[in-house]
């Protein structure tokens, strides 16, 4: 016994340790994908047709359910004994599970379709349907005899006789692929733009405060610096101007008001010993982080002279090609003062916002612990009900949500914030596509018509609270706020450092210097340093971005040639569609195949060099 155990190792405990947690997990994902994806009958002949999607948010599972049932109670249905079955994932995981299923051929038979490099060009036509087809033709859950009762006659006819493309408020754009020419998903909802709310409970008390302090004789210390004057260029607002606001009961409708506010929070936290109360709920989530939502106005003025092709969107190779012509630097007056306005926003987020998470956030918000909170429509309902629903009745407030303000003349940076961007590109989200190995592909099909019909799709939006993307359709109450603002500046054009088709190297180095930026762990001058050493390095800078987009091209034009071949075979078979799709594919082969595009660039800008290779 003794010299077993001398020459027993250890290490074989630890493999059969590693082997029965792999059998276990084997086994375990066997029995989940077998309960959650199979769309064969069950042991009654029942066809179960699974729906996956991520959106967690409360009210849109429940109204996902409320019109699974209506559809499973139908008549038609029911006699073919198929049944519609929702599985909400965590977003954590969601791709993963979509992925892993999509290749195993146990994908459910509707899934949201995530914008990610993985799902797209080649892969998007390899595990989703085109449906461009079907959405040709009019929905026929759109017919009169399904419609709301005493719809007004044009729209009546509008609906059951127009492509069903057609009766979205975006001409379904988001469900088109311009890579394959073709419709790929169906989306279901929208979530508008975002939104500034305000706790009017809190609005009441500060601007008494402030305006106590405002015209006390003399004002009080505090309030001083943020008047702007000829004499004293870093305040906000014209006195006179501020002091009108404080007067009413309106939520800032510009930008210098919006930093008067923040400021006599800030300024009222301290008198009244409430040292949790911070101007702005914010987290290392960055879309709640508001003053990042001014990058549009500070960092699109040059898109001109940094488009190598006039009338298409930015690409990234411009704006870090506009880098090394010399168009932009981080010494440029709208670098200069977009840290400026970031620094100043940072000064009212809470204390280690980067260490909260988007939850933390919104729960500061509502307990009555910040007196703004910036998120998009899809919080919307989270945030209400979370108020609404608060123990206390006393501890509830009301709420008014606004557009982000922008400067009014004569107010700081009114020659930079003087235009909002435009919300006109506003398209549907949630887009459902329907697994091309589903043997259930009509079922599918025709539940995703039914519940992207008039009469259902407002009813499933006005549960969900979010907006929704057919004509005609009324949106909730509570999201009339979040309708898309049509009037501004296009965002097409932004130089943007973290675009996912940069090099991680650029990205990382953006992001970490800018967080330590906002911390203020360093200034805005040894921000730039640092930048400017990435982007001159040779290794990690622009000379490693020319080398990716070339490669990243060659990529998806192999890509786009594997699906070209799916195409022609397609075509050859009689497919129209795939035509069409083909054609598409063969003109983008001849204008950007093998990084066309991008090394016409670099040789149209640096005619003596050869191309950067490893």
């Amino acid at each position: 016994m003794n010299r077993f155990l001398k020459n027993f190792n250890l290490n074989w405990i630890a493999a059969a340790l590693l082997l029965g947690a792999f059998i276990f997990s084997a086994v375990r994902f066997y029995l989940i994908t077998d309960e959650n994806t199979s769309a064969e009958a069950d042991a009654s002949g029942k066809r179960v047709i699974r729906i996956a999607h991520w959106q967690l948010e409360p009210g849109f599972r429940e109204s996902m359910q409320w019109a699974i049932d209506l559809y499973n109670a139908r008549p038609e249905v029911k006699a073919a004994n198929v049944e519609i079955a929702q599985l909400a994932l965590p977003s954590q995981f969601y791709n993963q599970f979509i992925y892993v299923h999509m290749i195993s051929g146990t994908a459910p038979d509707i899934a949201v379709k995530r914008d990610t490099a993985t799902i797209k060009g080649n892969a998007l036509s390899k595990f989703f349907t085109p449906l461009g087809s079907y959405v040709d033709q009019p929905n026929p859950y759109n017919a009169p005899e399904y419609q709301v009762p005493d719809l007004p006659d044009e729209l009546s006819q509008f609906l059951a006789n127009s492509p069903w493309r057609d009766t979205y408020f975006d001409g379904m754009q988001s469900a088109y692929d311009t890579s394959l020419s073709d419709y790929y998903t169906i989306p279901i909802s929208s979530w508008g733009g975002y939104r500034v709310f305000y706790n009017l409970e809190i609005l009441a008390q500060v601007k008494s405060f402030a305006l106590a302090a405002a015209t006390a004789t003399p004002s009080e210390e505090w309030i001083q610096p943020l008047w702007r004057s000829a004499e004293q260029a870093d305040g906000f607002i014209p006195q006179a101007a501020g002091q009108a606001w404080l007067q009413n009961d309106q939520v800032p409708q510009t930008l210098g008001q919006f930093m008067l506010y923040c400021h006599a929070v800030q300024a009222y936290a301290k008198a009244k010993d409430e040292p949790y109360l911070t101007p702005i709920s914010a987290s290392s989530y960055g879309p709640d982080q508001i003053g990042s939502t001014y990058s549009s106005q500070f960092l699109s003025k040059s898109w001109e002279a940094l488009s190598l092709d006039l009338g298409g969107n930015l690409h990234t190779m411009e704006f870090i090609a506009g880098y090394e012509r010399g168009v932009w630097d981080f010494d440029a007056p709208a670098f200069l003062e977009y840290f400026k306005l970031l620094k100043r926003f940072t000064s009212f987020y809470p204390n280690g916002f980067l260490g909260l998470d988007r939850e933390q956030a919104r729960r500061r918000f509502v307990l009555g612990q910040s007196a703004i909170y910036y998120a998009g429509g899809w919080d919307a309902s989270s945030i209400y009900k979370g108020v609404n629903s608060r123990d206390e009745p006393e501890d509830r407030f009301p709420i008014e949500v606004a557009p982000s303000p922008i400067a009014a003349p004569g107010e700081r940076w009114d020659d930079w914030v003087d235009e909002r961007v435009t919300e006109a590109d506003a398209v549907g989200g949630v887009p459902f596509a329907i697994n091309k190995r589903s043997p259930n592909f009509d079922w599918a099909l025709d539940f995703l018509q039914f519940i992207s019909s008039h009469r259902i799709n407002e009813a499933f939006n006005q549960r969900a609270e979010w907006l929704p993307v057919i004509v005609g359709a009324k949106p909730p109450a509570t999201m009339q706020a979040f309708i898309p603002i049509v009037q501004g500046f296009p965002k097409s054009f932004i130089l943007n450092m973290q675009r996912g088709d940069a090099p991680a190297s650029i990205r990382n180095a953006y992001g970490l210097n800018m967080k330590l930026y906002l911390t203020g762990d360093i200034e805005a001058t040894e921000f730039q340093a640092r930048m400017s050493e990435a982007l001159d390095n040779s290794n990690i800078g622009t000379r490693r971005a020319w080398i990716k987009a070339k490669q990243d091209a060659i990529d998806n034009s192999r890509a786009n040639d594997r699906t070209l071949s799916v195409e022609r075979l397609s075509a050859e078979l009689g497919s129209e569609a795939a035509g069409q799709r083909e054609r598409a594919l063969f003109y983008l082969g001849l204008t950007e195949g093998e990084g066309a595009h991008v090394e016409r660039w670099w040789h149209e800008l640096y005619p003596a060099k050869e191309y950067p290779s490893y």
